[in-house]
């Protein structure tokens, strides 16, 4: 163990993007074991992720640990949120794909950093809502939950290795 400084710094909260892509077209994870970063992610060949983006204030992402000190288990849930404005036939079509598979995420956040889910297993969807909304203002589109069950918090994704990993 070691100290983490204090910072007075302000902080940004909520995701930039999501990238998703099948967990069977992942065929390596590289983590370095003393930074706790991954450095490499390998594809099926012509495989890539998919960028998900959607509107300002509309992603977040929680991870919990919990343990059982009886047990001696502990575990980690991340949860992440997100909001798809306008229900549409593509959206659905490519949500209801992901409802149906076995997935991996990469999380980039405000700061521009990036997460990896599906470490240990698959990320699934746990929650789907399309909704019209009632008045003009409310949301008409799509609110899912993304889930992913871990031993170990989110790994973070050396930033360098993003752009060669997802779909043009």
């Amino acid at each position: 163990m070691s100290s983490i400084d204090a910072h007075c710094d302000s902080s940004i909260g909520g995701i930039k993007r999501i990238l998703i892509a099948q967990r069977s077209d992942v065929t390596g994870v590289t983590l370095d074991s003393t930074t706790g970063i991954i450095t490499a992610i390998t594809m099926a060949q012509t495989k890539k992720f998919q960028q998900w983006l959607f509107r300002r204030n509309t992603g977040s992402y929680t991870s919990t640990a919990t343990g059982d000190p009886t047990t001696g288990n502990n575990g980690v849930t991340t949860e992440v949120s997100l909001q798809f404005s306008k229900a549409e036939a593509q959206k659905r079509l490519e949500i209801q794909s992901v409802i149906n598979a076995d997935c991996v995420l990469i999380i980039e956040d405000m700061y521009g950093q990036f997460l990896y889910l599906g470490y240990d297993q698959e990320v699934t969807i746990t929650n789907a809502v399309m909704q019209s909304g009632t008045a003009k203002t409310d949301l008409n589109g799509f609110t899912l939950t993304f889930t992913d069950e871990s031993i170990e918090l989110p790994y973070f994704v050396d930033g360098e290795i993003i752009d060669a990993l997802v779909a043009e």
